[in-house]
């Protein structure tokens, strides 16, 4: 659940007596990732922290019903037949690739969509590896070499990186 499991009168209270909210920005990078899963969950509504927060919130939920849920829906649908996780390892597509089994911080949604969140306070940038292929940035940068490491690859506090793989 986005922002941890927030129970009125149960959750940290702090000197003034009030709830104690996590982080703002572990929390924007929290609903971001959150917005890649099968499900979107708030147990802290966006509106506990600001307007900005709220339309972060917005914008990611948007993207989870108009590009996640409709791809969850689609493998859920296969699953039975082929025992095919949703949610990957990056060497689920590349097993002949060693780098690729050491990427623990990357998945993908089937096969064709991989997602980077950025997993470090105050950072900006994140390393990604893009197993061979053709991909596509959510910015629109294509990269058609492969394997490719992109270092220091920029992700604003209001992004999350994914790529799709272009067929």
């Amino acid at each position: 659940m986005i922002g941890g499991n927030a129970y009125p009168n149960r959750t940290a209270v702090g000197l003034d007596g009030k709830s104690v909210l996590p982080d703002r920005e572990l929390y924007i990078r929290w609903l971001e990732l959150s917005a890649f899963m099968p499900a979107m969950q708030f147990s802290i509504p966006p509106w506990a922290y600001d307007s900005e927060v709220v339309q972060i919130a917005l914008k990611f939920a948007g993207l989870h019903e108009t590009l996640v849920a409709p791809k969850v829906l689609e493998l859920a649908g296969k699953v039975l037949d082929t025992g095919d996780p949703i949610i990957r390892p990056l060497w689920w597509i590349a097993n002949n690739d060693d780098a690729a089994y050491k990427i623990d911080s990357q998945f993908l949604i089937g096969d064709d969509l991989m997602v980077a969140p950025v997993l470090e306070s105050g950072k900006q940038e994140r390393d990604i590896y893009l197993p061979a292929g053709r991909w596509r940035s959510y910015k629109g940068e294509h990269y058609d070499k492969g394997p490719t490491y992109l270092t220091d690859y920029p992700v604003d506090l209001d992004e999350i990186a994914y790529f799709t793989w272009v067929h």
